[in-house]
C-alpha cells in the first residue's frame, strides 16, 4: 500500500526528489514517504510555528517541513559531514532564514538557551532515544507534540533476529515504546506508519 501511495502522490519539489535520490545512493537513512506526508500533516493540524529536531543528515526532514507547512525548524546534528551537506540543500532550497542547523552531539549540547517549541522530531541514534526525550521535552509546550521515527525498525521490533548488536537495538527500541506509552504526563500513539511513528501530546 505505501508503494502505491507513493507513486500515486507525486514529491512536493523536485529538490525533495533529488534528495531522496541522493540518499538512496549514498545510503542515508531518511524518513520514508509516508511518513513525511503523516508528520507535515501533523504540524499543519496543530499550526507548528517552531520545530525541534533531533538528527538532521542531509537536512531531508527539516527542508519538507519547512517547505511544506512554513515553520521553522531548528535541527541538531553531530556528523560533520551530514551538517555540511545539509547546510548545501538548505541553501539550494533557499530557506536559510526558516531552518538553523546546531552542530552538536545532542546528547551534550547546553541547552539553556534553548525557546519553547510546538514540536519535537526525533529521528536520531535510535538507542538513545529515552535519554533525547527526557532532555528535550521540557521544552515542549503544553499541548504540544514529540513525534519519533523508526519505532518498529523495519517491522524486526518483534522478531528473533541473529546479530547481537541488531538484538539490542531492538531491545532498546522496545523498551523506548514502553516508556512513552506508560508515560502520564503525555498521551501517546504509536502508528503503523513509515517505519514506526509515535505521537505523544504533551497535557497542558
Amino acid at each position: 500500500m505505501p508503494d502505491y501511495l507513493d507513486n500515486l502522490m507525486p514529491e512536493t519539489t523536485p529538490l525533495l526528489k533529488q534528495l531522496r535520490a541522493y540518499a538512496k545512493k549514498h545510503d542515508v537513512p531518511i524518513i520514508t514517504r509516508e511518513g513525511e506526508r503523516f508528520l507535515n500533516q501533523l504540524l499543519v493540524l496543530k499550526d507548528a510555528k517552531n520545530v525541534l529536531e533531533i538528527g538532521a543528515a542531509i537536512g531531508y526532514s527539516a527542508i519538507s517541513m519547512a517547505l511544506n507547512t512554513k515553520c521553522h525548524v531548528t535541527t541538531i546534528e553531530r556528523d560533520q559531514a551530514m551538517v555540511k551537506q545539509a547546510k548545501i540543500n538548505i541553501s539550494d532550497a533557499n530557506l536559510d532564514t526558516h531552518i538553523t542547523v546546531i552542530e552538536a552531539d545532542a546528547l551534550t549540547l547546553d541547552v539553556s538557551e534553548l525557546p519553547m517549541f510546538d514540536v519535537l522530531f526525533i529521528d536520531a541514534a535510535k538507542a538513545q532515544y529515552i535519554k533525547f526525550f527526557e532532555k528535550y521535552a521540557p521544552f515542549v509546550k503544553p499541548g504540544g507534540l514529540i513525534i519519533t521515527d523508526n519505532l518498529l525498525f523495519h517491522g524486526l521490533i518483534d522478531q528473533e533476529v541473529e546479530s547481537r548488536n541488531l538484538r539490542q537495538l531492538l531491545r532498546k527500541l522496545d523498551t523506548f515504546n514502553q516508556y512513552i506509552l506508560t508515560r502520564d504526563d503525555y498521551i501517546t500513539e504509536i502508528y503503523r506508519i513509515g517505519d514506526g511513528m509515535s505521537v505523544s501530546i504533551k497535557r497542558k
